[in-house]
């Protein structure tokens, strides 16, 4: 994990397509915003390999707001290192399929939860209303590859 703060409000450019604001809190009490960087790496990556503009519903949550709104108690957001995202032109299952290396990864009906957790195991979830059996993935090692393969492109 490589977490930084940024102030609330300002618009800091983090990678080509993505800018602080996108990850503020929603809440109006809070004055900064935590950002896993290497989860924002990811995310450009995903918006590259997809080509099209990656809409970020919910990024950074203060607990505050978290417990507000019924997050979970050890939400990825509150780490700064979740983006609840939607993808123009593809629907929520679409863009889950294309997201398997991401180690957290949530099916919604109306968006899709991303997050690059610090944990040796991934995490799969589906919150939609009409749930299907989720694919079993790729596996840790797979993962812990692509990730790798992000890394190494990235370098070139």
């Amino acid at each position: 994990m490589n977490v930084k703060k940024f102030k609330k409000g300002v618009k800091s450019k983090l990678s080509k397509n993505f800018a602080s604001i996108e990850f503020d809190c929603s809440c109006k009490k809070c004055t900064e915003t935590l950002i896993d960087l290497d989860h924002v790496i990811k995310l450009q990556k995903l918006r590259d390999d997809l080509g099209s503009s990656i809409k970020i519903n919910s990024g950074y949550r203060c607990p505050e707001h978290n417990a507000n709104i019924g997050g979970a108690k050890q939400s990825q957001h509150v780490l700064g290192t979740a983006t609840d995202i939607v993808v123009k032109d593809m629907a929520p299952d679409e863009v889950a399929d294309s997201c398997e290396y991401f180690k957290g990864l949530g099916r919604y009906d109306s968006f899709t939860h991303i997050d690059s957790r610090d944990r040796i195991s991934k995490a799969r979830w589906d919150n939609r209303s009409k749930k299907e059996h989720l694919p079993k993935g790729p596996s840790n090692e797979e993962i812990d590859k692509m990730l790798q393969d992000i890394e190494d492109d990235l370098l070139k």
